[in-house]
């Protein structure tokens, strides 16, 4: 007879994805910790956000990258643009950082990766700046450290997700359509975060111009008004946290 697999043990095929995204995770964050500390230590606040900060709040999807708001100090006579931070990481640990060419081989940027070894393992490092895709200027002390690792605020995180399903869902390229099912399942797990979540309802954030400016807060108010329509059993928890939608979606 055959030995039975145990009902709490995952079947071999599973067991060596569970595996896979356990190593990768680890990678992704190495780079979190090694990007974010060269920053660091520069006296430049950074806070992840997207994949990598869902998980960190609580969801267990492995995110396959590290996305890095870098907010300089709004005095300093001058700024590095998104090119010069990569730049500054590459001169800091060109033994771990390097770049790519992006998807677009025309485009005149390149993409940053982090690997622990030459040939290895790899993982994409964006890093992106205020004012892109409605990020703000972001205050050292408006970061959550978790694990050791700066995260933009919750609600910042929650709305920018909802914001990736709705760019996602209107993209004209396929391949970016094909992610919107998954930011929309991001958006209902963040949402099921009872911790997170209570503090929202607790305090609410809306108004609050540090993140959010007016023009987001207008088109985060379309956005949920979408996004309920798409999926009307969750319009009530957008309602709670503030947000107008007719009844019935």
């Amino acid at each position: 007879m055959l030995p039975q697999a145990s009902p709490n043990k995952p079947s071999g095929r599973r067991a060596l994805k569970i595996e896979a995204d356990n190593r990768h995770y680890e990678l992704v964050l190495e780079a979190a910790q090694g990007v974010t500390e060269i920053f660091r230590t520069r006296g430049i606040s950074c806070a992840v956000f997207g994949s990598l900060a869902s998980r960190l709040y609580g969801i267990t999807r492995t995110p396959k990258d590290v996305d890095l708001l870098v907010s300089q100090d709004l005095n300093s006579p001058s700024t590095l643009s998104a090119q010069d931070l990569k730049d500054l990481v590459l001169d800091a640990s060109p033994r771990n950082f390097y770049l790519k060419l992006p998807r677009d081989p025309t485009a005149s940027y390149r993409v940053l990766w982090y690997r622990r070894e030459y040939l290895g393992a790899e993982c994409k490092v964006d890093i992106l700046i205020p004012g892109i895709m409605h990020l703000p200027h972001l205050p050292r002390t408006r970061v959550a450290l978790l694990e050791g690792i700066p995260v933009v605020p919750f609600a910042l995180l929650l709305l920018q997700k909802l914001q990736a399903w709705d760019d996602h869902c209107k993209s004209e390229e396929s391949h970016k359509r094909a992610k919107s099912p998954q930011d929309a399942a991001d958006v209902r797990k963040l949402m099921a975060l009872r911790v997170q979540m209570g503090a929202l309802l607790r305090i609410g954030v809306w108004e609050d111009a540090v993140l959010f400016s007016e023009e987001f807060v207008e088109l985060t108010r379309e956005r949920v008004r979408s996004y309920a329509r798409m999926f009307p059993d969750r319009a009530e928890q957008w309602r709670a946290l503030g947000f107008a939608l007719s009844d019935p979606v």
